[in-house]
């Protein structure tokens, strides 16, 4: 049954499930109209009432036989139209169509089907519907599709990352300040020996104590410095401690153990001694001309600065020339990546667009203006001067290429370059697994030369290993530390091995950092007045230290042992080691005889009153200091035979000493 309201086929329900129309009047406003049910009735209806179940309409719709005219025709129910006597004077008969269907002809407007919903509003929908998914689509797969159609897309992006990587660490460096925001700090730091080797020679059974702690305070603002720097034997002992003062200028410095006096270096002469450049360094060290925290009074600008190269950094990456090779998986040293392989090739025209568009930025740039203004007064370049100059510097540029491995992220696995004829490469890799700066490899090969790096990063813990073979050469650096917050840092292992001119060396150390609470100098420099300059020590000088040294030798046994002591200082501690050194001399037309024991230690007697001493014999030279005053020495040239000993002083005067008297 269709719904004479909507015309939905409604099938045997009393309610259309379409608009809700009630369904059962149809059939009784139709047969109350006489006429219309006598001519519905009529023979021709009836005969061709099978044909109208057999073709269904053609829409499907089955309807049987004995369908009531109402229900033929579709359910329309108007009794006026079924009066009009033109609709059934057609000479076409029902059921005599092609179809066997309903003909408008052969029953005018009163049988007349309800004319068919106009289609184009589903197109419509359809239409937009179909488009929109398309949009949709087109969205999210269009940097698939963009990466397919420009095969330097992907690359591209990659390597403009990389720029932008560059740009947000200045830009988190110079917002958390270039230096400490504390202007004073205190540390303490150890480091430990584990293994000590040359050439297969085990030195570090040489070491009483192994272990070198300092701790220091730092007062930046006003340049000043001090602290311990102490040995520590296995009992965690400080056997020996050399305490410090600086004041920018010079290094005061005492060793309280060994020596009585108090010494100073000049800062400079400290830096000059290495490099040749070192006293400018030492000058602006010390007279604070180098001063961080005015740099970062310049944050903007820098950040300006960085921002307009980069400018120029992304129109170079935009005009390098890209060649798609592959796409594979790449076999990493920390596991397999899937990437795609560009060959990227830098010409002259891609490094003078890029250097120009930075040139543009910077003089454009009103951040700095009156710096680019500034250049261009003392230097007598304008922009365009120097763009021609850069350009100019070019004219011989040569296309250079290098391989690049790019990951689904746009993020670059991979940078190589090959020599000619592919002999070398120098290549890094960046193949961490959450962030791929978590896990660097960098390398260099030509040849026999070998260089490895690779960093590591795991939470708190980092890896740093160095190889490099060459010539005459194959050293390995391993350092492995671990952080603890902001102020604590293990240094677990730190390693140098390999060999070197044939000369085979191996060292491992360990070691731990904190930064301290800060409660001030622990010295200052009154606390080392009268400090010797050791850059300008005399002769006597020198000769009381080493004799200060020798007196406390039993110090240094603490921190060495004596097998080293004995390489150290040789004959200068003969006394205590060859025997035919001891016994009593005596020079009896001068009343002196000397008593020299196996430990160099000795009693000198002269006119009847005698003194402790300490006897050094080094070098054809004999040094008898007291042995409660180290400054208070004799010092004689000396010679031996078995029953005598000879002093000589520098007038060429001798006395000689018989032994045993």
């Amino acid at each position: 049954m269709f719904c004479t309201k909507c015309g939905f086929n409604a099938g045997d329900t009393k309610f259309c499930p379409k608009c809700g129309a009630p369904l059962g009047q149809n059939k009784s406003a139709t047969t109350e109209n006489t006429p219309v049910t006598e001519e519905v009735t009529n023979t021709p209806v009836s005969e061709n009432a099978t044909n109208v179940e057999a073709n269904t309409f053609n829409n499907g719709f089955n309807q049987n036989a004995n369908t009531s005219t109402t229900e033929a025709n579709n359910g329309f129910t108007q009794p006026q139209a079924f009066g009009q006597p033109q609709a059934f004077g057609q000479p076409q008969a029902f059921g005599q169509q092609p179809n066997g269907g309903f003909d408008q002809a052969q029953y005018g407007t009163v049988n007349q089907a309800p004319k068919a919903k106009k289609k184009w509003p589903k197109v419509v929908a359809i239409v937009v519907a179909v488009v929109a998914a398309l949009a949709v689509i087109g969205y999210f797969a269009y940097p698939f599709i963009y990466s397919l159609v420009s095969p330097k897309a992907k690359a591209e992006t990659a390597l403009k990352n990389l720029g932008k990587n560059v740009d947000s660490y200045v830009d988190e460096v110079l917002e958390n300040g270039l230096t400490s925001t504390d202007t004073q700090v205190a540390n303490e730091t150890s480091v430990t020996l584990k293994a000590l080797e040359f050439n297969d020679e085990d030195y570090l059974e040489y070491l009483n104590a192994k272990t070198v702690k300092w701790d220091i305070q730092s007062d930046v603002e006003n340049g000043e410095m001090s602290g311990d720097i102490a040995i520590v034997d296995e009992d965690g002992d400080e056997v020996v401690t050399i305490e410090m003062y600086s004041d920018g200028s010079y290094v005061y410095f005492s060793c309280p153990e060994l020596f009585e006096e108090s010494f100073k270096v000049d800062v400079d002469s400290v830096y000059s001694s290495y490099s040749s450049y070192s006293a400018i360094l030492g000058s602006l060290s010390s007279s604070g001309s180098l001063d961080l925290e005015q740099v970062e009074q310049y944050s903007d600008e820098i950040k300006a600065v960085v921002g307009d190269v980069l400018k120029g950094y992304n129109v170079f990456v935009e005009n390098l020339e890209y060649k798609k090779v592959d796409n594979k998986t790449f076999k990493s040293e920390n596991g397999n990546i899937k990437v795609t392989e560009y060959e990227v090739t830098v010409t002259k025209d891609a490094l003078v667009k890029g250097f120009n568009a930075a040139v543009d930025a910077l003089y454009s740039d009103k951040e700095i203006s009156s710096y680019m203004s500034l250049l261009t007064t003392f230097s007598g370049s304008s922009k365009e001067s120097i763009k021609s100059s850069f350009e100019s510097e070019l004219s011989s540029f040569s296309p250079v290429s290098f391989n690049m491995y790019v990951n689904d992220k746009k993020e670059i696995v991979r940078l190589s370059v090959t020599g000619e004829g592919n002999e070398g490469e120098i290549f890094a890799e960046f193949i961490g697994k959450k962030d791929p700066t978590d896990y660097i490899h960098v390398g260099f090969n030509y040849e026999s030369d070998v260089i490895d790096l690779v960093v590591k990063e795991d939470g708190d813990s980092y890896d740093i290993n160095l190889k490099a073979q060459g010539e005459d050469l194959d050293l390995t650096i391993a350092s492995k530390f671990t952080k603890d917050g902001d102020k604590k840092v293990t240094l677990d292992n730190f390693s140098i091995v390999g060999t070197a001119d044939d000369e085979s060396f191996d060292i491992e150390l360990s070691g731990k950092s904190e930064i301290k609470d800060y409660s001030g100098l622990k010295y200052k420099k009154s606390d080392f007045s009268g400090a010797s300059n050791i850059e300008y020590l005399t002769s006597s000088e020198e000769q009381t230290l080493a004799l200060e040294v020798l007196s406390n030798i039993d110090v240094l046994k603490k921190v060495v042992s004596e097998d080293l002591i004995d390489e150290l200082f040789g004959s200068a501690i003969s006394t205590s080691t060859n025997s035919s050194y001891t016994g009593t001399y005596t020079a009896a037309d001068y009343g002196i005889s000397l008593q020299i024991n196996a430990d160099g230690s000795g009693v000198l007697t002269s006119d009847g009153s005698s003194i402790d001493v300490d006897v050094t014999i080094s070098d054809g030279t004999i040094v008898v200091a007291n042995a409660y005053d180290s400054t208070d020495y004799i010092s004689y040239s000396v010679t031996f035979t078995d029953t005598t000993m000879t002093w000589t002083d520098s007038t060429g005067s001798s006395i000689v000493f018989t032994k045993g008297v």
